[in-house]
């Protein structure tokens, strides 16, 4: 019979584990939102992105995001 510390810190490692899977969806979520924005305003992007450090996505690229579903 394991220690009773070893279910503990399986529960405790299993928590932590989805805490960072779930930031991780998050971020990466966020980064692909920020990928499309340009997409979506495609005329005052070009004008926006270079000042905000950003560079304008291929036409193919924003194709491809503008595809993709929006949960």
């Amino acid at each position: 019979m394991p220690p009773p510390l070893a279910a503990d810190t399986r529960a405790l490692k299993r928590a932590v584990l989805t805490v960072v899977v779930l930031a991780g969806t998050f971020q990466a979520g966020r980064i692909a939102e920020r990928a499309q924005w340009p997409c979506r305003l495609q005329p005052v992007a070009a004008l926006v992105a270079p000042l905000l450090g950003q560079e304008m996505p291929s036409a193919e690229l924003c194709e491809l995001l503008l595809r993709l579903p929006h949960f």
